[in-house]
């Protein structure tokens, strides 16, 4: 007798998909799961928990808070274009921390590591017509000078964006680091569906020349130049600005993974989602 959840396929049990599992994630963010707001029923996101790794996504800064709308599975997070959210691993302290950058315990995922690993990020999304440039996640950190309230300073070793330019037939998808930035590649031949929820995948294969491949709900997309580019680490620490839209859902993991890997995570956020 077979046990809940197991079958049985020439005498080997198949396992459960299980998102946490994934080799390599690093940052794994759900709307209706581990969202505080600035106060009960307020609808403004304070802090996003991310579900794997150390960190939170959080903002203390009132006027660049994502709003927090939808309900069930549908419950998203929703950016104006100058909404963001710093990954840090712990609470700010406003009477000693008001300033926006000006906290100690900041944290960024890399991706990318050494050049030749590459990255899969993997976004449920709900992509507003009147932005062309949508950064899924940047790097914008600053360095603590130990004296709350005070001047900061920009890190130079950090770098990184990871966008999707929209905009009809010229969407295009781009992704720089610390030592190479990649120019933006046409997919006029299939356009990104905007004011719809969609699953976009995106995959760096890492290396020299390393190919870029863009899926939209679980299909290739048709690039038509440039789809190979050799980026540098990418150290993700910001999200959000200069997005404007939903945020559903995001995984984002340190390689290219095997297309098996891949068809089960875009299974699992197409079924959860209901993505047509």
């Amino acid at each position: 007798m077979l046990g809940l959840g197991n079958s049985v396929t020439g005498g080997a049990a198949l396992q459960e998909f299980v998102v946490a599992n994934i080799t390599g994630l690093v940052t794994w963010l759900k709307a209706d799961t581990g969202v505080t707001e600035t106060s009960s029923g307020s609808g403004v996101v304070a802090r996003w928990t991310d579900q794997v790794g150390s960190a939170d996504w959080v903002s203390n800064a009132s006027t660049k808070q994502p709003a927090l709308g939808g309900s069930g599975v549908n419950t998203y997070l929703d950016f104006d274009g100058t909404d963001r959210l710093y990954q840090k691993d712990s609470s700010w302290n406003t009477s000693d921390d008001g300033f926006d950058f000006d906290f100690p315990h900041d944290q960024f995922d890399s991706l990318n590591v050494g050049g030749t690993a590459g990255f899969s990020v993997f976004a449920v999304v709900f992509l507003d017509t009147s932005n062309t440039l949508n950064k899924l996640f940047q790097e914008a950190h600053f360095q603590d000078d130990g004296t709350p309230g005070s001047g900061f300073v920009p890190r130079s070793d950090l770098a990184g964006t990871i966008q999707l330019n929209t905009g009809g037939g010229s969407d295009s998808f781009t992704v720089g680091g610390i030592t190479a930035s990649a120019s933006a590649f046409n997919a006029s031949v299939d356009p990104l569906s905007l004011n719809t929820k969609i699953l976009i995948s995106l995959e760096y294969a890492g290396g020299t020349n390393g190919e870029i491949t863009v899926r939209k709900n679980g299909t290739s997309v048709a690039m038509t130049n440039n789809n190979t580019v050799t980026a540098g680490l990418i150290s993700l620490g910001q999200m959000g600005f200069d997005y404007k839209g939903r945020m559903y859902e995001v995984l984002s993991i340190n390689g290219k993974v095997s297309s098996g890997t891949r068809s089960n995570i875009e299974s699992y956020l197409i079924d959860r989602h209901s993505i047509s």
